[in-house]
């Protein structure tokens, strides 16, 4: 009776192996990969492609601010003619081209592009935000897959156990409430399959906006867990790699550098302006004096601007002093914040890595190995179908847990490469090299 357990436990297992492998083979029928969704993300998000001409046109205006101001054209036409010694004068031209103080043109220019670099920083930051977002996603998404999959073979095991209960309360040595139990458990796990389905097509839906296009709610997902690289930098050269390398801290420096030339700007315009002119007079002839030929006249100029208003100028240099101590404190306080959240994400991920550990080494041998034993028992008439239910709910419970501590390391992971401001810590290793 025995080994006409085990041969029926091995026949309605059959069934259950096929339908996972068909389910596996439907699930690589589409694939979205990582690297690809990033790429899309930042060569099509349009988010991206807005604040990139954002940056384009500020890389236009030193041009502007560095052009002298345009000139200015006067005319006088005396209605009641004033006379010369040449004769009379009909009117006057007058062209003036103003000219700032030496060196304030090319501060306005300096500042001028150090703004345009601001601005690529900021570009650089929206894609590294919106890179962590798609990663994140894509291993959300990741997470209800393989939730899908091992709910998906963990019914097909009941539907076999199943089976088997059927089979043996037909013939008086199985009870019904192990049918029942069996039941309950597949309806409980269909309701997690559709809540899972659910979260899924949500995801999808975010997915889709960062790449900017329609993703398929049936589509799959290739994900290569294992090749993630360990931390081997110290906390104190993972910070040093952040204040080297995150955009945010190079637009605060470029900020504070723009804000030394405002400053610099401030003190020039404590200096006059200048303008040069040359002036036409319109002279006709006239009866008297006999000199009166009328013969027109031209003048050349000189103008100056004074800066009266000095309690204006003083305020003005004094706001761009305030502006640098300002920047100075966002980039104490960044790089203080920086390193806090370096320190608390560098422990996730090596508190994370430690419980992949004990799951693969304890915790999933040792559920297959009670499992083993169980079902060994329950084919030799030691133990009923409960406890055999039991020993698969737990491998499963703990198979699940794995899997999302997977994606929580890989979420982990991902947020520190963001706080660092690399592509990836591989990058952050190689840096340490140097």
């Amino acid at each position: 009776m025995h080994n006409l357990i085990r041969i029926l436990l091995i026949a309605a297992c059959m069934p259950g192996i096929a339908r996972a492998r068909a389910f596996q083979q439907a699930d690589t029928l589409r694939t979205l990969r990582l690297d690809e969704l990033i790429r899309e993300t930042r060569s099509a998000n349009p988010d991206v492609a807005a604040s990139r001409l954002a940056a384009e046109a500020m890389a236009t205006r030193r041009e502007q601010v560095t052009a002298l101001p345009d000139p200015m054209v006067m005319l006088n036409v005396q209605p009641f003619p004033v006379y010369t010694a040449r004769g009379t004068q009909a009117a006057q031209l007058r062209v003036e081209q103003p000219i700032p103080f030496p060196g304030k043109l090319g501060l306005m220019g300096e500042m001028a592009d150090l703004s345009a670099e601001m601005a690529t920083y900021a570009t650089e930051t929206l894609v590294d935000n919106l890179t962590l977002q798609v990663k994140l996603a894509f291993f959300e998404l990741y997470r209800l897959q393989q939730h899908e999959r091992l709910i998906h073979e963990f019914m097909s095991t009941l539907q076999d156990y199943e089976s088997v209960a059927v089979t043996q309360y037909e013939v008086g040595r199985g009870m019904q409430q192990a049918i029942l139990k069996a039941q309950l458990e597949r309806n409980t796990l269909s309701k997690q399959l559709l809540d899972l389905s659910w979260q899924r097509k949500s995801q999808l839906q975010s997915l889709a906006k960062f790449v900017d296009r329609p993703v398929a709610p049936d589509t799959s997902f290739s994900l290569d867990i294992g090749q993630t690289e360990g931390l081997s930098l110290s906390e104190g050269r993972l910070v040093s790699v952040a204040i080297e390398s995150r955009p945010e801290l190079e637009s605060l420096r470029t900020s504070r550098t723009r804000a030394d030339a405002s400053e610099s700007l401030a003190k020039k315009s404590f200096y006059p302006d200048f303008g040069v002119n040359v002036t036409y007079f319109n002279i006709t002839k006239a009866d008297m004096p006999p000199s009166a030929d009328g013969r027109d006249a031209l003048a050349l100029g000189l103008s100056v601007k004074i800066p009266l208003q000095r309690g204006k100028l003083h305020s003005r240099l004094q706001e761009t002093r305030l502006e640098q101590m300002r920047i100075d404190s966002n980039i104490e306080s960044f790089a203080a914040q920086l390193e806090t959240r370096i320190g608390d994400l560098s422990n996730r991920v090596r508190d994370d890595a430690q419980q992949l550990t004990l799951y693969r080494d304890a915790l999933i041998p040792q559920a297959e190995t009670t499992l083993e034993a169980t079902l060994s028992a329950y084919t030799t008439g030691r133990t009923d179908f409960l406890n055999l239910l039991d020993a698969e709910r737990v491998l499963f419970n703990v198979r699940m847990g794995y899997e999302d501590v997977v994606v929580r390391y890989r979420k982990s992971y991902a947020m520190l490469e963001r706080e660092l401001g690399v592509t990836s810590l591989q990058e952050a290793n190689h840096q340490s090299d140097f």
